[in-house]
């Protein structure tokens, strides 16, 4: 067994009156929640209510925070097309959106809240878009809903650094730092930064050295603020220009 899915197993056995586990029709194991609690079952939207327009909240018409990059063009149709569809109602997430029809923009809108609120409940308000696709099922969304990241450039975000696509949540970022810092941030940060170090270390022969001596000052090897700067190379920082590869509207298909 992995040691993450013996992790969860472990945390999940510690409350047995909220959690259970439970075999789906696949032959998959699934997650049961036992307790119910509406005053969790509130979204990071409706929780910022109070920066919404007095008239937006009265109608139930939540809107987005939006945001582009310096530099980003889009045609005034397209601006005008964002702006129209973020005044449809606002489905509250942790309610029965069953009836809703999947042709309009009050279910797309509940889908951008899907991803809005998965992506504030992340550490670092970003994921490989790949983790997405994966909740097509468990989420009850139709076909090719992660469109809707190319259709909303001004809430979502896709990075193509590596090769890999991973969707970022706009608003959590300042330029290329994020906001409000989850305190394990730093601490990824700072292993990452450890491991970095470890494999340069590793190719100058520096390991080779310090065996030949037996190893007897480790801090030779594994080193503290003062070798590495501050110690911290931030994964936000070293995607050089997280924002800079959207630079215009060519992906967006807003209505003619």
């Amino acid at each position: 067994m992995e040691a993450s899915a013996l992790r969860i197993k472990t945390f999940i056995a510690h409350y047995p009156d909220l959690f259970s586990f439970v075999h789906l029709a696949d032959d998959c194991i699934g997650l049961e929640l036992l307790s119910w609690n509406d005053t969790l079952a509130v979204s990071q939207l409706e929780k910022n209510a109070f920066l919404q327009m007095e008239e937006d909240l009265k109608n139930n018409c939540l809107a987005f925070p939006i945001g582009f990059t310096r530099g980003f063009g889009l045609k005034r149709k397209c601006v005008e097309w964002l702006k129209e569809w973020q005044k449809p109602p606002y489905t509250p997430l942790y309610a029965d959106a069953s009836h809703l029809d999947p042709r309009t923009d009050v279910s797309e809108k509940r889908i951008v809240g899907v991803f809005h609120e998965f992506l504030h409940l992340t550490i670092e308000k970003k994921t490989e878009r790949q983790n997405v696709s994966n909740l097509l099922k468990p989420l009850s969304l139709p076909q090719k809903f992660t469109k809707v990241f190319e259709r909303h450039p001004d809430i979502f975000y896709i990075s193509k650094m590596c090769d890999t696509q991973t969707v970022v949540l706009r608003e959590a970022y300042d330029c290329q730092r994020l906001i409000h810092r989850h305190p394990l941030v730093d601490i990824r940060e700072r292993f990452a930064s450890m491991m970095r170090k470890g494999f340069m270390d590793r190719s100058r022969g520096l390991y080779k050295k310090t065996a030949n001596v037996g190893l007897e000052d480790p801090s030779k090897i594994v080193l503290g603020d003062k070798a590495c700067g501050n110690g911290l190379d931030s994964e936000v920082e070293s995607d050089c220009d997280l924002f800079s590869e959207y630079g215009s509207d060519d992906s967006i298909n807003c209505p003619s």
